[in-house]
């Protein structure tokens, strides 16, 4: 099955967390789900970064997925996620309705918002109403509030991989988990540390502009 992936091009779409965007942070999502998706042996196409959604359209429509899934994340005082779809048929709830679950299950807390109709919520999304595949729409997070925020980047290849979970259990398929490397030991790559945040907002942006996905976390010093 063919899949057509549109993470969110927003970057005005500040996080309340880690000098970052909704753009950012959906690409990363999207960039895990994609691996996910080929792994388990669906067929991907992803948008490129920030392209615009007029384009991604036709894109898709040219690529002729069966699922055109949109990568967002949310804001307006929530938690919890939400996905959309133009209509409420039974071969749009096949996917839309695991993959809120996983999304839903991922988060591991009370509140969240369903399926729901994208007139219901905010009118007529053009993703929706204007491919021609079956669209699913994925609001994965609130990023407005700062512990949220701080979740959604903590746990991009998580929820990537809990979309592709969600896909997996409507189309009939086991889920294929990543391989675990061997041992206890993993690798990360840090560039500094700052006292400055000003200084580590500077070091981003730099590493941004030499097209490298970067954030900032806060960690606590040892006392």
């Amino acid at each position: 099955m063919k899949i057509y992936l549109s993470p969110s091009n927003q970057d005005a779409n500040t996080y309340s967390y880690g000098s970052t965007n909704e753009c950012d942070q959906c690409n990363r999502i999207a960039e895990a789900c994609e691996k996910a998706l080929q792994r388990c042996g669906f067929e991907v196409k992803r948008a490129p970064k920030g392209q615009d959604m007029q384009k991604s359209i036709g894109e898709s429509n040219a690529y002729n997925p069966y699922l055109h899934i949109c990568i967002h994340t949310n804001a307006g005082g929530g938690s919890g996620p939400l996905v959309m779809v133009h209509q409420k048929d039974n071969r749009r709830m096949q996917y839309a309705t695991p993959i809120y679950n996983a999304l839903y299950n991922l988060a591991g807390r009370g509140k969240g918002y369903g399926v729901r109709l994208d007139t219901e919520i905010s009118g007529n999304l053009a993703e929706l109403k204007n491919t021609n595949a079956l669209g699913v729409y994925c609001e994965c997070e609130f990023h407005d509030d700062k512990n949220l925020a701080k979740w959604i980047i903590d746990n991009a290849q998580n929820i990537g991989e809990a979309i592709c979970k969600g896909v997996c259990e409507g189309e009939g398929v086991p889920y294929i988990a990543p391989e675990q490397p061997s041992g206890d030991v993993f690798y990360r790559v840090q560039v500094g540390a700052f006292n400055d945040k000003a200084n580590a907002e500077n070091m981003v942006q730099s590493l941004k502009a030499d097209g490298f996905d970067s954030f900032i976390t806060e960690v606590q010093k040892e006392k």
